[in-house]
């Protein structure tokens, strides 16, 4: 696939060359004139090549002309191709789910029944979920990164848009290089990202399982109008105030010595009026900072070779039982266990 050296949302509402590469390498491949497709936004491939974009509105147009043209959303790169409505039929079976739990498991199911190809699961481990996206039809991951980057962003977007709040991951594996988007991914999840990972993984905290659904039927039309394009295309960085915390709180060098007072004077917001806006939002105080706490555990583990008891360190504790104790109730190994199984 063709890098970009922009990033990947170079301007205000702008797409960048790469994923519009993504979405069309596919049918390319397959025959597709996908030159005629672009003359209608002014492109070719090689003026994408050389780096120009598209603007949002009219990216989701390209999409939904190119999986019209194809009869299949995933563009292109399944083995047996997603059928137009693939995703309005998915909303509806999951729309009347309890909880998250419940309406990720259903489309597991869902995918499982259109194809043997989607070999999805949901792990539950300490106080992590995982969800894993494994595809087994017949090609290397890199061969399929868009399709695998696609369904991330749309049930990321998606689950979010179910649960109606915020939903911070706590991290994304993809199985394919990082050479595949030479791009901010990051940004566009709103989390950590590690690539070369043995299965593409969605990393959460696992109480978002239990978050309620908050949509009904009367709300997933207006929604399924431009979907799934829609969540491909808009982005909006999560502005929430337990956004900003942790990003305010990953900011800081020392942890151990942050308070909430002294968040809250930064926010210049008393410390109750914190408390409880995070707590409306889902979370809480030492829960954000131990996520911040966890993603520097995680990266020193998987991209240094340091003693674990100079991690420990580094991350302000004072005795390594206590790091050992607090790493395996939030992912379920040890700092050991899980720095073998890297892959």
């Amino acid at each position: 696939m063709t890098q970009s050296r922009h990033a990947a949302y170079p301007r205000e509402g702008m797409i960048d060359s790469a994923f519009i590469i993504g979405a069309l390498t596919a049918a390319r491949r397959q025959g597709l004139d996908v030159d005629r497709l672009l003359a209608d936004y002014a492109l070719d491939w090689q003026a994408l090549q050389q780096g120009r974009g598209l603007n949002a509105r009219d990216y989701a147009a390209l999409l939904r002309q190119l999986w019209q043209r194809l009869d299949d959303e995933s563009s292109g790169y399944a083995r047996k191709p997603m059928r137009l409505g693939s995703f309005r039929m998915m909303c509806h079976a999951s729309i009347g789910c309890r909880n998250l739990r419940r309406a990720l498991l259903r489309v597991i199911e869902y995918f499982r029944l259109m194809s043997d190809e989607y070999q999805w699961q949901l792990l539950e481990q300490g106080e992590e979920a995982r969800f894993q996206l494994r595809m087994v039809n017949g090609q290397d991951d890199s061969n399929i990164s868009f399709l695998l980057l696609s369904l991330c962003i749309i049930l990321h977007r998606w689950s979010a848009w179910m649960i109606d709040s915020p939903l911070l991951l706590s991290r994304v594996q993809f199985s394919f290089s990082r050479h595949s988007f030479d791009t901010d991914l990051s940004a566009l999840l709103q989390a950590p990202v590690r690539f070369d990972a043995p299965v593409t993984e969605l990393v959460m905290p696992v109480r978002y399982l239990q978050a309620p659904i908050q949509q009904s039927p009367d709300t997933l039309s207006p929604f399924l109008a431009n979907s799934p394009e829609q969540l491909l295309t808009h982005y909006r960085k999560d502005d929430s105030l337990s956004a900003r915390v942790r990003d305010f709180i990953d900011g800081q060098q020392e942890l151990e010595a942050l308070s909430q007072e002294m968040v809250a004077s930064h926010f210049n917001i008393s410390v109750a009026t914190l408390g409880r806006r995070l707590k409306r939002e889902g979370h809480q105080f030492l829960e954000l900072k131990d996520k911040v706490r966890r993603g520097r555990a995680v990266k020193l583990l998987l991209g240094s070779e340091l003693p674990i008891s100079d991690i420990a360190e580094q991350l302000g504790y004072s005795e390594p039982s206590v790091f050992y104790r607090n790493f395996k109730k939030w992912v379920g190994k040890t700092p050991a266990e899980f720095r073998d199984n890297r892959g």
